[in-house]
């Protein structure tokens, strides 16, 4: 079968959709001709898909290409007015959409908005990634969203031999205020009481870093914080082992424009063995297990989020439990593979 994947995010881009489309679009490429329409330039790691590199990200080039391919099905990768329009106007096959959070909620805002929700709702199947995103549909009027969360690779994603016994926080994340970073950073200067040899490493780059290494000087935290930057993908493992604790605190923004869809990472921490803190914002409480893979919290709230944290850095048998519990469901049920078969199976493939 002949599949039509239009995209403005893809490899070698970096992000939770652009590693959505791309694990399961190679997995199904390797029983399907799969064609990515992107203007997103630059190689890819697999042949299992046909990469087409558009001049622009507009519906018209778009539709040019879909006349030329002729696909049986097209999958709108992300939910984006130029890419639903595309669509919706080839008259030859209906059309899937997947949706992240961010997607259709930034249009809510724009003067497209009534066409824009109508074209979403045309989309059959219409896909999205958690509870969290589904329920913000039914907010807009869409009811009828299927759900498929992401992945990861346990794979790639392994346990260290031995649990880590040293007190070391670890985030991945773009910095940005919605992350809450400043939120754990602030946070430190309580625990080190408890953990005098703390340590919290941030993975990523964003506007944001200026402000919290601010923050870290004023609350005198500089010793314990360390900014990792851009993690090459071959060292991002080995980052992950090095860790006792996952956290990362989202939380939404006032308008609700911009949200935690879900949290890739940490699903690549519980494949990593690594138990995780996390605010229950948007689509988290279907990537973190509370009790189970990990301790969830209410956003903002710093006592919770302080008593979590200081629970798991002092019990290292309820450590060591919930990294394993979060190992069994990534291996079961939270990898790509499932993703994929679970995306065949509501496409018709």
């Amino acid at each position: 079968m002949k599949i039509a994947l239009l995209t403005l995010s893809f490899p070698p881009q970096i992000g939770g959709v652009q590693a959505y489309l791309y694990e399961t679009g190679r997995r199904i490429g390797e029983q399907h001709q799969v064609f990515v329409l992107t203007p997103v330039a630059g190689k890819i790691e697999t042949t299992a898909v046909h990469k087409i590199i558009l001049a622009n990200g507009t519906a018209p080039a778009f539709l040019q290409s879909l006349h030329q391919i002729k696909p049986d099905i097209i999958i709108v990768g992300h939910a984006h007015p130029q890419l639903l329009l595309a669509a919706a106007l080839y008259p030859h096959t209906a059309y899937a959409c997947i949706t992240y959070g961010n997607d259709f909620l930034a249009a809510q805002t724009h003067w497209h908005r009534p066409i824009f929700n109508r074209l979403l709702k045309r989309a059959n199947p219409l896909i999205t990634i958690s509870q969290g995103t589904a329920y913000y549909l039914q907010e807009i009027g869409i009811t009828n969203a299927i759900t498929i969360p992401p992945g990861t690779d346990p794979a790639r994603f392994t346990p260290r031999e031995k649990p880590i016994l040293k007190p070391v926080l670890l985030t991945i994340s773009r910095l940005i205020p919605r992350k809450g970073i400043d939120t754990i950073i602030g946070l430190l200067p309580e625990l080190r009481k408890s953990f005098p040899n703390i340590r919290y490493l941030i993975g990523g780059t964003g506007a944001d870093q200026a402000r919290l290494t601010k923050l870290a000087e004023t609350l005198k935290v500089t010793k314990h914080v360390q900014f990792l930057g851009k993690i090459p993908d071959e060292q991002l493992p080995d980052i992950y082992r090095r860790s006792a604790v996952f956290v990362m605190l989202s939380r939404e923004e006032q308008k609700r424009t911009s949200v935690e869809g879900f949290g890739i990472v940490y699903l690549e921490a519980s494949a990593s063995g690594v138990p995780i803190v996390a605010a229950n914002s948007g689509g988290v409480a279907d990537a973190v297990r509370h009790g189970e893979t990990g301790l969830l919290v209410q956003p903002d709230d710093q006592e919770a989020a302080q008593n979590a944290l200081h629970t798991l850095l002092s019990n290292p048998d309820l450590r060591t439990q919930l990294g394993q519990n979060g190992r069994q469901w990534v291996e079961t049920e939270m990898n790509w593979m499932q993703t994929s078969r679970k995306l065949q199976e509501v496409l018709g493939l």
